[in-house]
């Protein structure tokens, strides 16, 4: 498992599985499913993104605010009715154009929870994905913005083994995967 994944899916079980549930209006089963797509889903496209300067400076630039601390009181971030406008804008920030769009709609097809539902549930994960990054990034002595995107598996070689999981799902070669995991979860289900 992806370092970051495990980071962030040790925070995510019990009560706060609870509260993302209540506050996207779906079951606690339908969400956890929701929550495994989404995660992969963000740190791919943010790797994708992290793959140009420009992407990899902005998603340097949201990890110096994001520094990890988030993890520190993730039911007390998750509880907080504004925390949507936070992730709303990091969203914006460090994936950009349609992609959040595709990632919710791929979430959406495939769980049954409605766009609206997924597209919340983007914003609730982004800054704890983001917080992930924050926080692995000052456990490797602070990196720069080419670290950053070493770590997101952009850039290397593919050494990281997301990066690696991206090149290989990425069955048409596009550089996009998002449209590529919905494929494949579609025919899973």
């Amino acid at each position: 498992m992806n370092p970051l994944i495990g980071m962030l899916a040790s925070q995510l079980g019990g009560p706060v599985m609870q509260q993302i549930s209540q506050q996207i209006g779906a079951d606690e089963g339908t969400t956890q499913s929701a929550v495994g797509m989404a995660l992969p889903m963000l740190l791919s496209a943010m790797g994708n993104q992290a793959a140009t300067p420009e992407g990899a400076d902005a998603i340097h630039q949201a990890t110096q605010e994001q520094d990890g601390s988030i993890l520190d009181n993730v039911m007390g971030f998750v509880g907080n009715a504004g925390a949507g406008g936070i992730g709303s804008a990091l969203l914006s920030q460090v994936i950009g154009g349609d992609t959040p769009n595709a990632i919710a709609d791929t979430i959406s097809q495939n769980t049954g929870i409605d766009r609206g539902a997924a597209t919340q549930l983007l914003t609730i994960l982004t800054p704890l994905v983001m917080g992930a990054v924050g926080k692995s990034s000052q456990e490797q002595g602070g990196l720069d913005s080419n670290g950053i995107a070493q770590m997101l598996g952009a850039v290397g070689g593919g050494n990281d083994l997301l990066g690696m999981a991206t090149k290989a799902i990425d069955a048409d070669g596009d550089g996009n995967i998002v449209e590529d995991i919905g494929n494949v979860i579609g025919k899973m289900f």
